[in-house]
């Protein structure tokens, strides 16, 4: 995994579209999303409302859906995604922790153990080509998603409303 460090600006960080492994993707949000509400996590999250974008992003037909994704250090990805359909649009972004591939970093060592066996983030994204940067201008609305995932609001406490999954 390629892993980059918010510089702020956008430009400088590497933007993976994916489209190899969307469906799996979807399935490891619909996971999450069905975790956080089995555990009612969902229902004390700062902005409830982004659990159900995320739900959305996760049953929603894959040919409707975009998801563009940049690495940050210690497993942690920046997910801009957008669904679009007849019936209308959901554009969301958030943080995800993949901690399949961090369990897999802990037990590097033991070669057997399941979790090796697991799809997640980190193998989702390595599938995907980096966007060039050319490319960065064309994304519409998604554009700006991406701009905050390198924005100092982020760090002074948006963190926590785009932090969930």
């Amino acid at each position: 995994m390629n892993e980059t460090v918010p510089t702020g600006k956008i430009e400088k960080i590497e933007w993976r579209e994916i489209e190899q492994g969307k469906e799996n993707f979807q399935e490891i949000i619909k996971m999450l999303v069905e975790f956080d509400e089995r555990t009612g996590r969902h229902s004390y999250a700062p902005l409830q409302e982004c659990h159900f974008m995320r739900k959305a992003i996760s049953v929603g037909n894959p040919e409707n859906l975009r998801i563009l994704v940049c690495a940050y250090p210690s497993n942690l990805y920046y997910v801009a995604a957008r669904l679009q359909n007849e019936q209308g649009r959901v554009t969301t972004c958030w943080v995800h922790e993949d901690g399949v591939a961090a369990e897999r970093a802990d037990r590097r060592n033991e070669p057997e153990h399941p979790v090796h066996q697991i799809l997640c983030m980190s193998d989702i994204f390595s599938k995907n080509p980096v966007l060039p940067r050319q490319d960065l201008d064309s994304m519409g609305d998604l554009r700006e998603y991406m701009n905050r995932a390198h924005s100092k609001d982020q760090d002074s406490g948006n963190e926590k409303s785009l932090n969930g999954t």
